[in-house]
């Protein structure tokens, strides 16, 4: 049947609404709010089969205004388990492949005779069978020249003999697969804009070896990416706390799939800051009737983050070396697009600040277009961005330097973007997906930024933090559910309806705790950093209007946080 399924019967599928609600499911599908009424062309921009079972398509989403493409390979099975190797045939595996498919009944002519089947397309990737023929059949990589298809594996760019091993292992598992054994697990838990799956390959011949695993990602968006050649840089520098890139392949001159190195680790740093924060709180204010007068007096709140947040000091003492150290290892002068330049102040944060402006505005403008019922339009939070404009050119008009050095950047560098191990009570921290800022266009990622916008987006995750931990200690302690309370709203009223404020004084106690334990978190990671202060805020309040920005579109009900972010750079003013 597989060789009945064409370009145009899969063109026709795509523009289902089946389909099309199929893809909004996806994770890694962007733009969800304003394509949910389904008036979107998808156009096949190119089309191959690999096998009697693989789709490698990029699909391009049309509209009179918009236009986005991405690398959506599909693999064709009349029963999962035709698709699955033996250790991929579990229960559970198969439930969660099922749950993931997309089926449809389509009429096909088939020898001149009508029939009606059950078209059933999975995500390839997640699938050993995909990467077993895609970087390991001799035979079909012959044939990947005429598909526009290049699989580049490196090699020559590492001294070291671990790595030479770990690319030298790809090439042998490619010239003789049947002495591999391959195991494939997904990562992320499937909540990654991109796919990645940990690629485990063993040698049977020598079962005592150990094996290796590696990373494959396979980048959704279709377009240039940053990422290898960053790697690269970062290789080329030595830097030895980021993943080294092993191989690419590219369809038509672009990245579709990263293989990259699979670094070891405990979990990311925003597990250390999270768990120990809520873990104090939760243990100190068991009772929230309690007398809890000492801790407002802030030798004895810091005495109490101090005996309570052990790990998450000892990690913001270190982390801004690392960082400092990931900024130097970004630039490379024999590489125009990786030098370090400077800029005349003037120019730059009047670009900047008619950008933030601009972002304003186009909130304020969605903000009108949602019901006047909505949180986020309460005159309140208008309120919050309009006096940001203000504080921007204040800002704009207090910055002294002459000239700010801009660079390349990890662009998104939050807590969940940094991996930790620790060994003989000494933490390792690695730094991943250097594909630039998602809300930022290609050309846009491809520009140099001051080390501060890195620094904005990590303290940031900070303010993130702070305010769930807040809003998880109000619905456990505070919210009566017989009067159907939330806890975004008692937060809102917290700092901005003083008569409707809580009677419980605990808030303020809690609060005040949070407020003392951000601030000493970010004197420690500032600390070794040349850092400036105005720099850091301008990207600070870009990053909170991206967030308000997304949590309007997707979880309105925590617009409060980024808003709270904003109002208090207002309030410090």
């Amino acid at each position: 049947m597989f060789n009945y399924l064409d370009k145009n019967v899969i063109q026709g599928v795509c523009n289902s609404n089946e389909f099309k609600g199929w893809l909004l499911s996806r994770r890694w599908f962007g733009d969800k709010s304003a394509l949910s009424n389904l008036e979107f062309e998808i156009q096949l921009q190119y089309f191959e089969k690999i096998e009697d079972k693989i789709f490698l398509i990029i699909i391009e989403i049309k509209t009179a205004s918009y236009s986005k493409t991405y690398f959506i390979p599909l693999i064709y099975y009349e029963k999962i388990e035709d698709v699955l190797e033996a250790n991929e045939k579990t229960h559970s595996n198969i439930l969660h492949l099922t749950e993931n498919t997309f089926s449809k009944k389509i009429a096909m002519t088939v020898e001149n005779e009508q029939k009606i089947i059950t078209l059933n397309l999975l995500e390839a990737e997640f699938c050993l069978f995909f990467w077993k023929k895609l970087l390991f059949d001799a035979r079909i990589s012959e044939s990947f020249p005429k598909m526009k298809l290049d699989l580049t594996l490196y090699s020559k760019q590492f001294e070291d003999e671990s790595n030479m091993k770990k690319v030298q292992n790809l090439i042998e598992a490619g010239l003789y697969p049947d002495r591999y054994e391959l195991s494939l697990n997904q990562l992320g838990k499937g909540n990654t804009t991109n796919l990645l799956f940990l690629l485990t390959i063993s040698n049977k011949r020598v079962p005592n070896q150990k094996a290796i695993s590696y990373v494959l990602k396979s980048y959704k968006d279709y377009s240039i990416s940053l990422e290898p050649s960053t790697l690269y840089v970062l290789v080329k520098n030595r830097f030895p706390n980021a993943p080294k890139i092993y191989g690419t392949i590219k369809i038509q001159d672009k990245e579709t799939v990263g293989i990259i190195e699979n670094v070891h680790n405990e979990g990311n740093l925003g597990d250390i800051y999270w768990n120990e924060l809520n873990d104090m709180i939760k243990t100190k204010f068991k009772d929230i009737d309690d007398n809890y007068s000492k801790l407002t007096e802030k030798s004895n709140i810091s005495k109490l983050i101090k005996e309570n947040c052990v790990e998450t000091i000892n990690v913001s003492t270190e982390i801004g070396n690392y960082i400092r150290n990931l900024h130097k290892s970004l630039v490379l002068p024999s590489q125009r697009e990786y030098e370090l330049e400077s800029m005349p102040s003037e120019k730059y944060l009047m670009n900047y600040t008619e950008r933030l402006n601009s972002m304003i505005s186009d909130l304020l403008k969605h903000m009108d277009e949602q019901p006047e019922s909505a949180f986020f339009n309460l005159p309140k939070i208008r309120a919050i961005l309009i006096d940001i404009k203000d504080i921007i050119e204040n800002f704009r008009s207090e910055f002294k330097e002459s000239i700010i050095h801009i660079q390349p950047v990890h662009q998104d560098l939050h807590m969940e973007q940094i991996l930790f191990n620790k060994v003989d009570n000494r933490y390792n921290f690695y730094f991943i997906d250097f594909e630039g800022d998602p809300q930022l266009s290609f050309i846009e990622k491809k520009g140099k930024f001051p080390i501060e916008k890195d620094l904005a987006s990590f303290l940031r995750a900070l303010s993130y933090i702070k305010f769930n931990t807040l809003l998880i200690f109000i619905e456990k302690n505070i919210i009566k559910k017989e009067k159907y309370e939330v806890p975004e709203e008692i937060l809102y009223n917290l700092f901005f309806r003083r008569a409707a404020r809580p009677l419980k004084k605990i808030l303020d106690v809690v609060l005040n705790v949070l407020n003392v334990w951000e601030s000493k978190l970010i004197g420690k990671i500032l600390k070794n950093l040349e850092s400036d202060y105005i720099l850091i805020t301008y990207f600070y309040i870009e990053r909170a209007l991206y967030e308000l920005n997304y949590e309007i579109l997707y979880r309105p009900n925590k617009t409060i946080i980024p808003i709270l972010g904003l109002k208090e750079i207002i309030d410090k003013r």
